[in-house]
Order: C-alpha cells, then structure tokens, then sequence
C-alpha cells in the first residue's frame, strides 16, 4: 500500500463566513488532529467538506465532524459533507451523519 494514502491534505478556502474544505485520503486518529488545528470556525456560518478523494473515515474522524457541527450550531451555522462515496456514505448513515450529508443524486 502507498504510504501517502494514509495521510490526509486539505485545502480550505474562506469567504464571507463560508468554509469550502477539499480533503483527500486518510481522516484517522493520526490525520484528525490536524484537520481539527487547521479549521477556525470564528464568524463562519457554514462548513463544506467535499469528501470526493477520502478513502476512509475512522471514529476519530467522525469525532472532529461531530465537533465542527456541535460548533457550528451554537453560531447558528450548519455542516455539509459532499461528493461522499458509497462507502462512506454507508458510515455516516449507520453513525447517525446523515443529517450532513448533501441529498444522494
């Protein structure tokens, strides 16, 4: 296995109180962390991840999410995963996300 799948890049861009947040590869307990310091949610309202090149989700990953929209919705903001595979789709409607997740096309 390519030892770079296991880590985790992302790219943010802010605007107005928007978060767009692209990540790619691995959200584990040695990637979150870094998600978790990279992300300030002061004056942001709304939160998108697009979830298209992430392989994989572990409980630490799902925690960080957990914490971006307990976040959020005390400054009235909201959280929206995107472009998320089948698979990980499965995980975050068996773990209770599925309020996150944008409608199945």
């Amino acid at each position: 296995m390519n030892t770079d799948t296991k880590k985790l890049h992302i790219e943010q861009t802010k605007d107005n109180g928007r978060i767009f947040c692209k990540l790619s590869g691995w959200l584990d307990p040695n990637t979150t962390p870094e998600l978790i310091e990279k992300i300030d949610l002061k004056n942001v309202t709304s939160l998108v991840f697009d979830m298209k090149d992430v392989e994989y989700v572990f409980s630490s990953g799902l925690r960080a999410l957990l914490l971006f929209e307990k976040k959020l919705a005390e400054q009235n903001g909201n959280i929206l995963l995107i472009n998320v595979s089948d698979t990980l789709r499965t995980i975050f409607e068996y773990t209770g996300f599925e309020n996150m997740l944008e409608p199945k096309q």
